[in-house]
């Protein structure tokens, strides 16, 4: 994604989402404000510029169910923040990619860097759309790409939306 891209979006049409919540301490984000984000999210990344009828699915996961993701399909051990599958637009697959999001990564990470969990889980779904668009983060250069590039987008997209409102904080 080039950083022009950012200035170039156009509008387009909705994208179709789905949800699923795979976890019980948090409560599903508000769709309709999640979804809006995400869109934006996906034209910003240059995701959409080629697929139009781009489908995601966004998992939110435990942290048992992400380590299982993280060893059978990255090869790592233990949890992470988020992992991403294209499935590409010829697949056999209904969606084009799909996102796990562990949200106890999000709420550690959180509190250890003094952040909302709700920032937290917006830069997590932010880095996975960048990784489906194509980012790589296995090296230094990459890895400070994907940063500037995360932060471009969390940027364009703090002036339009809180995400407060849109991942409501954990129940009790």
């Amino acid at each position: 994604m080039a950083a022009s891209h950012i200035q170039r979006t156009k509008k387009r049409k909705i994208m179709k989402m789905i949800f699923s919540r795979l976890q019980r301490r948090y409560p599903m984000p508000v769709k309709t404000k999640m979804k809006r984000m995400i869109q934006r999210a996906c034209e910003l990344s240059g995701l959409l510029d080629d697929n139009p009828d781009f489908i995601l699915a966004v998992n939110f996961v435990d942290t048992r169910t992400i380590c299982r993701l993280n060893r059978q399909f990255v090869g790592h051990e233990g949890p992470t923040d988020v992992i991403s599958f294209n499935y590409g637009t010829d697949s056999s697959n209904d969606i084009d990619a799909e996102l796990f999001i562990c949200t106890d990564t999000a709420e550690n990470a959180a509190k250890r860097l003094k952040r909302s969990f709700s920032d937290e889980v917006s830069l997590y779904i932010i880095h996975g759309i960048l990784h489906i668009s194509g980012e790589e983060d296995s090296t230094a250069s990459e890895r400070k790409r994907m940063r500037r590039l995360e932060q471009m987008v969390l940027s364009n997209l703090g002036r339009t939306f809180d995400s407060g409102e849109i991942f409501p904080e954990r129940r009790k």
